[in-house]
């Protein structure tokens, strides 16, 4: 059997509706010289592949037990029969028939930058293009997808790379480590900041974008963000040097010093780069605000928390 040119990884916990457009959307791409690894994190009723045949090799392997997005990732790279791993949420959008083989065609690019700099491999990043109904959900895409708003090729050096749309080599897990299995969330901003104090270039190219459908309300955007918050410092912690250190509270004092200026720093962050694109990110500055401050009450919870430490 030919072995395929990538293995694109696919995390899932009760989403079979998501699931099935994704697989659906992609059957049609121009390349399929693709295997699909689901990995199905401890759905009830369990995730099966679907009843019509697919144009490439579809493998659903299932952790009985619930781990966390870490450790689904981590299942689907063991899982995987290619050197290149792909990851892709299932709540992705996919519209672009030629996504994977113009995907695959940045990669050469990529390489050529991480050699460049002096870089031991490299992470390629693409687009994120957040599909969302109203204020919220618009204001879940200005915050979430903000990396996004790049229009050149560049290194990434002050954040991470999210895990969607997200390309690297087996090989760079045995620089960096796998995802740590620990973190509910912000698994991929510390495996990011793994990756950056191993030497691996964050390299983000426009070129191949897809979508993410992103959260409506308000409840679930300031829960999403209140549960970033909760995990950010432990995934910190875990990495000797981290960027804008210094905007972490570490203790209850300080967090008390940088409760307003903190949110409004992110704030203006986030705006700024999203200014040079689209300037109806205006439009969304208190959506914005709330959503970086519920970031910052959770991370002054994990302080008053110390088991999330």
């Amino acid at each position: 059997m030919t072995r395929p040119a990538a293995s694109i990884i696919i995390p899932v916990y009760n989403r079979p509706e998501e699931l099935s457009h994704v697989l659906g959307q992609l059957a049609v791409q121009s390349r399929l010289d693709f295997e699909v690894v689901v990995v199905d994190d401890g759905s009830s009723p369990p995730m099966t592949p679907p009843a019509a045949p697919l144009p490439y090799n579809l493998r659903v392997v299932r952790n009985k037990q619930r781990g966390g997005i870490g450790k689904a990732r981590n299942t689907g790279i063991a899982s995987a029969g290619a050197e290149l791993l792909v990851f892709v949420d299932s709540d992705g959008d996919i519209a672009d028939t030629r996504w994977f083989e113009k995907h695959l065609a940045l990669y050469p690019q990529a390489v050529e930058m991480a050699r460049q700099a002096g870089k031991t491999g490299c992470v390629l990043h693409s687009e994120v293009v957040g599909i969302s109904r109203n204020y919220w959900g618009r204001t879940d895409t200005y915050s979430n997808w903000f990396g996004s708003a790049m229009t050149r090729p560049c290194m990434v050096t002050d954040r991470h790379v999210p895990t969607h749309n997200t390309s690297v080599y087996r090989e760079v897990f045995d620089h960096t480590g796998p995802f740590d299995e620990s973190l509910e969330v912000c698994e991929d901003v510390e495996w990011s900041f793994r990756c950056l104090d191993s030497g691996i270039g964050l390299i983000f190219i426009p070129g191949a974008p897809v979508g993410h459908f992103d959260r409506n309300g308000f409840s679930g955007m300031w829960n999403h963000y209140y549960r970033f918050g909760r995990y950010a410092l432990k995934a910190r912690s875990k990495v000797k040097r981290t960027p804008y250190a210094w905007l972490f509270p570490r203790g209850p004092l300080s967090g008390v010093v940088l409760f307003f200026p903190v949110p409004m720093l992110m704030t203006g962050y986030v705006i700024w780069q999203w200014l040079r694109r689209d300037f109806k990110v205006l439009l969304y500055l208190p959506g914005l605000y709330l959503a970086n401050l519920a970031s910052y009450i959770g991370i002054c919870r994990s302080l008053l928390d110390k088991k999330d430490l």
